[in-house]
């Protein structure tokens, strides 16, 4: 049986090439080629088994290929407000508006007739109160136009609803791993919410993730980034053509966060870094963690990892393996062991083993500090302001400074 893509890609290439030999019928290779053709079609029949979609679910998948935001659909039906309450489900499609979308963005009519699905109500049991509605919206989380007129309660709603393919509240009952006892759980769902948002205006449709591509090479190349100046835009577009998201979003108030991993509804995992601190070493660290996390313990949508990774104890399994994982990526165990660097803990020395790796110094000056638990050393090779300013699409304000 076919599991997942990897072997379906591999299978799919064994059987063009033994079609291509055109074996006699009746021999191994023909017989092999049979099997082979009938493992493809099951997987495929319960890969591509689709429902299908209801009007909103069809207008926002298109607009996710043609790559428009809200902004362009009020712009092709005339009105913010008409496409802010469409998408919202609270606005039932007009003849006109069918006629209009079925021009513009090429839906067939039969799916935009079908009846459309209601907004399902979001769970009464949360406290909306406790959300940092001030702080979201004083960083433009809420629409300027969708704001006017509404509560806190109702703008924090309608940000959430965003967060669900189908308007669900999914995103809410996601089981959140790693997060330290001090941190507000209210502004860690709204941070995880935000970068679903962002990470959805970013992806790339044709680039589709295939569970299991993230190996141990792959997490090799991607360290070898590090040592470019540029790395991590580099890494970004690494990433972004393997069909990972990678969003850069400073954290809240009352959350200490470097970073978050997380699957989004279509299983596109999407990665989250605050770069709490500006440093090279807590950014390629924070990156290579959250890969892992990706790479052998991210098994469901409804689950999500937060991490602050400088008070790491050591009493999580998982956040141990990721943290292990991560730093043999860089730096081999049986290298770092037997290096000058580990041993003298000189700038020399690091940046020697780090020509050698092919990596940037602040991650094995980071490292040292970090076994060490002495955080008043190697201060001038870790990178210090060398990250936010290449994330220029990021505002970034004294309160996340």
């Amino acid at each position: 049986m076919i599991s997942n893509e990897l072997q379906y890609t591999a299978l799919l290439d064994e059987a063009k090439e033994i079609a291509l030999a055109d074996p006699p019928k009746g021999s191994r290779e023909a017989d092999r080629l049979e099997i082979i053709a009938l493992l493809l079609e099951k997987y495929e029949a319960g890969r591509f088994l689709l429902e299908k979609p209801d009007p909103v679910e069809a207008i926002l998948y298109r607009m996710a290929e043609m790559e428009l935001k809200q902004k362009d659909l009020a712009e092709i039906m005339g009105s913010k407000s008409r496409a802010s309450e469409l998408l919202a489900r609270k606005r039932p499609l007009t003849v006109e508006m069918i006629r209009v979308i079925h021009e513009r963005l090429h839906i067939s009519a039969d799916i935009l007739v079908a009846p459309m699905r209601t907004a399902e109500k979001v769970a009464p049991d949360i406290d909306w109160g406790k959300f940092p509605v001030r702080e979201m919206q004083r960083r433009g989380w809420f629409s300027a136009d969708a704001a006017v007129g509404k509560t806190g309660e109702e703008l924090v709603k309608a940000f959430f609803s965003r967060t669900s393919m189908s308007a669900s509240p999914i995103l809410l009952r996601r089981t959140i791993s790693g997060a330290t006892e001090g941190s507000d759980k209210f502004a860690l769902y709204a941070w995880i919410a935000r970068v679903l948002i962002r990470a959805r205006e970013t992806k790339r449709p044709e680039s589709r993730y295939s569970t299991g591509s993230i190996s141990d090479e792959f997490l090799r190349q991607l360290a070898k980034l590090s040592h470019s100046e540029q790395g991590p835009i580099l890494a970004k577009e690494f990433l972004a053509m393997k069909g990972i998201v990678l969003v850069v979003e400073p954290h809240l108030p009352k959350t200490r966060l470097d970073g978050a991993a997380m699957l989004d509804e279509d299983g596109t995992p999407v990665i989250g870094i605050t770069l709490r601190y500006d440093r090279v070493d807590n950014f390629w660290f924070t990156l290579m963690h959250e890969l892992v996390h990706v790479q052998r313990h991210l098994g469901k949508q409804g689950q999500a990892f937060v991490d602050e990774l400088e008070s790491s104890d050591g009493s999580d399994a998982l956040e141990t393996e990721a943290d292990l994982t991560a730093a043999e990526a860089f730096i081999p165990r049986v290298i770092w062991k037997s290096s000058d660097a580990y041993r003298l803990k000189r700038a020399d020395a690091i940046e020697q083993l780090a020509s050698e790796l092919v990596i940037h110094p602040a991650i094995i000056a980071g490292r040292i500090r970090r076994e060490t638990g002495n955080y008043r050393i190697l201060k001038e090779l870790v990178g210090q302001g060398g990250i936010r300013r290449l994330f220029t699409d990021v505002t970034w304000t004294k309160e996340t400074l």
